[in-house]
């Protein structure tokens, strides 16, 4: 019977030292747990939303303006509108461009409100000043084209990416925080009016349509140095255009005259880089005479955003 207290004081210590081991396992897996935590690497992505938009731009000379595709990160607690035109106001981004930006790069944006039938955006102040524009001697009607560019470059874009119906742009003059109405005459529109919600316009858009028209046209000027400026760089057989004094050889050496033309409609095409466009033309020939062209398909392709002829094409056409 003597030994019944150490034989339950040994029993007590094999139960704590059991109790003891049993929570050092415990924490071994905890600790073993946190180390093991895998992070998920789509986590951030489920923040964001990747959008494809058009951005528009100046063409080399300032005279239209270009749309440019630019894939945007959208996080979910921003405002889409706000990221899009942070994007146009940065500027163009596709490397090997002559696309040229119309809107101040030091512009803020103060606020974007929606409304039912437009959005409405106050850019700060910076937005009227275009003194950043590079091009020397500006003729008042140059600089009023810049202006009007700068205004439909944010309408275009941001039309096109909300599908909203106008947009109207204020201007925090005061530095208040507040948009105030602006004059049309500040944007280079002309007259005493104030600027009201603009809806999208296509006829500052130098679309394939219109490049197609403007080499016509530099055809029947024969300007061929102009329609040099049209002609892709590479063709889609990655044959490189000549250079500018053996294409104008080329061409003075057909004696061409082009009497008229006509583009009847733009063909809708699997891949968005290239474009048809069907058109009916009459040209001269010395040697060959009159000859008329009826419903001809003509491909054009996009090359740094801006949509160009290949030689191959101009050969094929004249």
């Amino acid at each position: 019977m003597k030994h019944k207290p150490i034989l339950a004081i040994i029993m007590m210590f094999l139960l704590l030292f059991s109790a003891a081991c049993d929570q050092h396992i415990e924490g071994s897996k905890i600790e073993e747990g946190i180390s093991n935590i895998v992070i998920d690497p789509t986590q951030g992505a489920l923040n964001t939303s990747t959008q494809k938009v058009i951005c528009y731009y100046a063409n080399e000379d300032y005279t239209m303006l270009v749309g440019e595709t630019v894939e945007i990160e959208i996080p979910v607690s921003s405002q889409k509108e706000y990221v899009i035109l942070e994007t146009l106001i940065y500027g163009p981004q596709t490397i090997g461009t002559n696309l040229n930006t119309v809107i101040n790069p030091q512009t803020k944006i103060i606020d974007i409100e929606e409304f039912e039938e437009y959005i409405s955006i106050t850019l700060s102040e910076d937005f009227l000043d275009w003194s950043f524009i590079s091009e020397t001697n500006l003729s008042v009607e140059a600089l009023n084209c810049i202006k009007r560019l700068s205004v439909y470059a944010i309408v275009n874009t941001i039309i096109e990416s909300s599908l909203c119906t106008k947009v109207q742009i204020l201007v925090d003059k005061e530095g208040s925080n507040t948009g105030q109405r602006i004059t049309l005459s500040e944007v280079g529109m002309g007259g005493a009016g104030i600027l009201e919600p603009l809806g999208r316009s296509g006829d500052v858009v130098l679309s394939a349509q219109k490049t197609l028209d403007n080499l016509f046209n530099a055809m029947i000027d024969e300007d061929y140095s102009e329609v040099y400026g049209y002609i892709a760089y590479m063709d889609e057989e990655n044959g490189q255009r000549p250079l500018e004094n053996s294409f104008s050889a080329w061409i003075q050496s057909r004696n061409i005259s082009v009497e008229s033309y006509q583009i009847n409609e733009e063909v809708e095409t699997v891949e968005r880089e290239t474009t048809i466009l069907m058109v009916d033309y009459v040209i001269n020939i010395s040697g060959e005479g009159r000859k008329e062209f009826t419903n001809i398909p003509v491909k054009l392709i996009k090359e740094n955003a801006l949509w160009k002829m290949t030689y191959p094409m101009m050969q094929e056409l004249f």
